[in-house]
């Protein structure tokens, strides 16, 4: 048998977080190991935990989550978990900043519980699950010219504009004679032009 795939959550709001929980725990072969509903909470047990994939919401009482996630992507050669963000927060900027952070992915908290499986399952074999909403978020950043330097190829306008549509990644796949895990490798691509030029800001204003 496969390995379990162990998910941590930060969710402050108890009875959301009772309901992730157990649908985490319900769905074949992932196991929630942990779960904290504040920064400090998660900052003390993740490195004792090291799950597979931290699931985690923006907006807890002792700060942004942005800030873990910027922590967690900044160790070098050391672990650090896949990242899902799990949000009422769908506002374009808070979107850009997290996914800016390392975010791997960035769903909006009311989809189906079979969509946030999935998410989980896509963020553990390094894809970039993406939802409509986030899509058309990106989608209009890197039309504003928002990330200086970097543009969408092709291929990721189309992706973007298919899931911005409502598609799933089969059904992407099929149009663009891809495959699913292909679709989702290009959303990465996009996640990663916005980080890439996050660090090179922050080198420039440093330097």
């Amino acid at each position: 048998m496969p390995p379990e795939l162990s998910v941590y959550l930060v969710e402050d709001d108890p009875l959301l977080a009772r309901h992730v929980r157990e649908a985490l725990d319900a769905a074949p072969g992932i196991r929630c190991v942990g779960h904290a509903d504040c920064l400090a909470d998660a900052r003390a047990e993740l490195p004792q935990r090291r799950p597979q994939v931290l699931l985690s919401d923006l907006g807890l009482p002792d700060g942004d989550a942005t800030e873990l996630i910027r922590e967690l992507g900044g160790r070098d050669g050391e672990w650090h978990p896949h990242i899902l963000v799990f949000s009422v927060f769908g506002d374009e900027s808070r979107v850009i900043h997290a996914i800016e952070a390392g975010a791997d992915g960035y769903f909006l908290k009311g989809c189906p519980d079979r969509e946030l499986v999935r998410a989980v399952q896509a963020a553990a074999l390094g894809e970039s699950p993406i939802s409509p909403a986030i899509a058309r978020h990106l989608l209009r950043h890197f039309a504003a010219g928002g990330t200086a330097g970097a543009a969408l190829s092709a291929d990721e306008q189309q992706v973007l504009k298919l899931f911005a549509q409502g598609y799933m990644p089969e059904e992407i796949a099929e149009r663009i004679a891809s495959s699913a895990h292909g679709v989702c490798v290009r959303v990465r691509q996009v996640y990663e032009k916005l980080q890439q030029r996050h660090r090179l800001a922050l080198s420039d204003s440093l330097g």
